[in-house]
């Protein structure tokens, strides 16, 4: 094991990484208080300093995986569509998240995240200073391309990304339905 195999595992296990729904998605999730100013969403949640929220981490090994049979961008669309119902599932029937107001992320992908439902804020100077150098380190390793990929486009800001769970449960949340014997 690499040390930053080892400083992910400590990472999952300090912050209760956990996987969404049964697992197998391109997010895991931890709760966490959230800690900054009060946030108003464009829904009308509010979440305010000592509040749950839900915190996305990347799968980097899953989302590596993507590269190997091209087409990663839509790769990597497809498997965040395919785990947000997932979580909304997990948000409307584990009574350990039934107190989340939010989910939040770190992305430097929060243009097109809007199109999934989530908004965007900018990180403080040195939050973002120090995850945008974290989020392009990763970004260099776990990419096929390694550090040469890091030339090619501009994505130079990461940003947090939220979805209240509210927007999150109306957009993908869907009742089981009951099977009827005959």
């Amino acid at each position: 094991m690499d040390w930053l195999e080892w400083l992910e595992r400590w990472f999952e296990r300090m912050y209760r990484v956990r996987p969404i729904g049964p697992g197998g998605y391109i997010f895991r999730l931890s709760v966490v208080r959230y800690r900054g100013p009060v946030l108003r969403f464009s829904d009308g949640t509010v979440v305010r300093p000592g509040s749950l929220v839900g915190e996305l981490h990347m799968d980097n090994r899953r989302a590596a995986a993507l590269h190997k049979e091209g087409k990663a961008g839509f790769r990597f669309r497809s498997e965040v569509l395919r785990c947000l119902p997932a979580l909304a599932h997990d948000l409307a029937t584990r009574p350990e998240y039934e107190g989340i107001q939010a989910v939040c992320g770190a992305s430097l992908f929060w243009q097109e995240a809007t199109r999934v439902g989530f908004e965007h804020r900018p990180f403080p100077l040195v939050t973002r200073w120090w995850l945008g150098w974290w989020e392009r380190f990763l970004l260099g390793r776990y990419h096929p391309g390694g550090r040469d990929r890091l030339a090619r486009g501009n994505r130079t800001e990461v940003r947090q990304v939220w979805i209240t769970r509210r927007t999150l449960l109306s957009r993908y949340y869907r009742e089981p339905r009951e099977t009827s014997e005959p």
